[in-house]
């Protein structure tokens, strides 16, 4: 296409969009029975999004914490994703949140996996959710007052209350779009019938699941494609062997949504995704395969549970719980198999650049759990970082500061001053830059928090503050330490002692982030140098010039230590 062209589709573009809209009205205000269809889906994607937004608000670290606990084996971590999903109605909540675990080296992928593949049997609750009660009786009765409770609460109140009010109004919004869902085909009998796709012939089938695939991708939710489907099979619009196809591709279609989130997204989200457009497409190649032989089970099983020959919806949700969980079961085995493949297939980089960000994906900032263990996993780094360049201001080899505790034979080893770069250059290269995308990241986060997380987003960026400000203390401190560095110096055995006791608090404080005691090894020296400066001064054995020098370093290093010492970030 030339640019010309390009340019004058771009001018027409917001006409076009404004003419399909003007044909999308004709089309509904003529046609009463399709405006009732799209209002109830309408209402039931917003109903959802509703739902997800306050378990958000709701969970406060609970649901991250719990799943974080019980993801230990993979057998476990399945029953976990599904009772999870199935609680908070939400793969994409609980997938998000294994992405975060395994990005964060907090579950290991296999577990991650098999989180991942219990999720998707969890969504299976929300067929029978519909097909139980969402299509035997009307709804409306019981959406109104929840949908009056859900506003009024929403203006009215606040934190986890304002939570519990927008879980009514999805609520409430979800049950009011499968009445009008149903009142739609209901309108719609007498025009349309769907009988002619009895899936007979054998290119059926795969037109079939392209129908569940390409709803589910236009609508992005699995279960607004079985609601349509359920609704249409109920109302007799859709036959049933057709229904159990598009079930299948609506599984197929949740893989379209990973493959295109996997672009922007971690290592460890192109793990998962990879895991999970393979569990799909494997379960659902088995099941379309086995379609028949499944449909005969499910009415074998269907008349063992008591269910009526033609209970169709109840049916396909059975239907859909057997064979996501026979794709469980071939794929269990395979899980640490598969794990090792897609940690081959997508390896980490070698080496992270000193301003490249380790946790701070995109798809975190989707959840407040997610968000602040991100943002808290990458002060960690900072930290270190900050560690390890105070032990380069204390003109000590970082390993011998933070790999065990500092010795006095390293610390009055000759120095050369020409061996160490100024802290403020190194501070530019490995601290600055992974500090700004921390605040960036800070600044992105845009969701309501309860007052616990709240608290521990502004302690994590008091305490990314605090470290800078450490940093310039101790580059203040190695310009002194530079000048009086040779062994005659009358201050290098102050300075010895000094840099003694920082390294031990730092040694300290790297072993254990909780630490409260690391000024108190300065803080003796201080008392001891205090002392000992007045009695040089007084027989004249200290120049007053350098005896300022010294005490201005003493301060220094306290400040350094205080700075290090304040209360730490809430722990992840």
């Amino acid at each position: 296409m030339s640019l010309g062209a390009s340019a004058a589709l771009t001018a027409r573009r917001p006409m076009l969009e404004l003419l399909g809209l003007a044909t999308a009205a004709a089309l509904l205000v003529a046609r009463l029975d399709i405006a009732t269809l799209a209002a109830g889906l309408g209402l039931f994607l917003w109903g959802m999004t509703h739902l997800e937004e306050a378990i958000k608000r709701l969970s406060g670290g609970t649901l991250d914490r719990w799943l974080h606990a019980a993801t230990r084996h993979p057998s476990r971590a399945i029953g976990v994703g599904a009772l999870a999903t199935a609680l908070v109605q939400s793969s994409s909540l609980v997938t998000l949140l294994a992405m975060s675990f395994v990005g964060a080296g907090l579950v290991a992928l296999p577990a991650g996996i098999a989180l991942l593949f219990g999720a998707n049997l969890g969504t299976t609750t929300g067929a029978w959710l519909i097909a139980g009660l969402g299509l035997k009786a009307s709804l409306a009765q019981y959406a109104m007052p929840l949908l009056a409770l859900g506003l009024l609460g929403s203006r009215l109140l606040q934190g986890s209350r304002a939570g519990l009010a927008g879980l009514l109004l999805g609520v409430g919004l979800l049950l009011l779009g499968i009445d009008f869902m149903k009142l739609g085909f209901e309108t719609w009998q007498d025009d349309l019938t769907l009988d002619g796709l009895a899936g007979e012939r054998l290119w059926h089938w795969p037109l079939l699941v392209l129908f569940g695939v390409t709803a589910t991708v236009v609508m992005q939710s699995s279960h607004a494609t079985l609601l349509i489907t359920l609704t249409a099979l109920a109302s007799g619009q859709l036959p049933y062997l057709p229904a159990l196809a598009i079930a299948i591709g609506a599984n197929i279609g949740t893989t379209v949504t990973a493959v295109i989130g996997a672009f922007g997204a971690s290592i460890a989200g192109r793990r998962l995704a990879g895991a999970h457009v393979i569990f799909n497409l494997v379960t659902a190649a088995v099941a379309l395969a086995l379609l028949l032989p499944m449909a005969g089970l499910v009415d074998r099983i269907a008349q063992l549970i008591g269910l009526a020959p033609d209970a169709w919806p109840l049916k396909l949700a059975l239907f859909h719980t057997l064979f996501n969980g026979l794709g469980i079961a071939l794929m269990l085995p395979f899980i640490p198999r598969l794990a090792a493949r897609l940690e081959r297939l997508f390896p980490k980089p070698a080496r992270l650049a000193p301003s490249q960000a380790r946790y701070l994906d995109t798809t975190a900032l989707q959840h407040a759990d997610t968000a602040l263990s991100a943002i808290a996993l990458e002060c960690r780094r900072l930290e270190r970082r900050t560690y390890h360049l105070l032990g380069s201001a204390l003109l000590v080899p970082s390993g011998e500061v933070i790999g065990h505790p500092p010795s006095r034979a390293v610390i009055e080893a000759p120095i050369d001053p020409e061996a160490w770069p100024p802290v403020n250059t190194r501070y530019h290269e490995r601290i600055k830059p992974l500090m700004a995308e921390i605040l960036d990241f800070y600044s992105r986060i845009d969701l309501p928090l309860t007052d616990d997380q709240e608290a521990r987003l502004e302690a994590l960026y008091a305490r990314t503050l605090r470290l800078v400000e450490a940093v310039r203390f101790g580059e203040v401190l190695q310009r002194s330490l530079l000048r009086h560095a040779a062994a005659s110096s009358p201050l290098r055995e102050a300075h010895d002692d000094l840099r003694l006791a920082v390294a031990e608090g730092l040694n300290r404080l790297a072993n254990d982030p909780t630490a409260a005691d690391i000024g108190a090894p300065l803080e003796e020296v201080r008392r001891h140098w205090q002392h000992e400066l007045a009695e040089r001064l007084r027989h004249q054995r200290l120049d007053p010039w350098l005896a300022s020098s010294l005490m201005n370093d003493l301060h220094q290093a306290s400040r350094l230590t205080a700075a290090l010492a304040s209360p730490p970030a809430v722990a992840a």
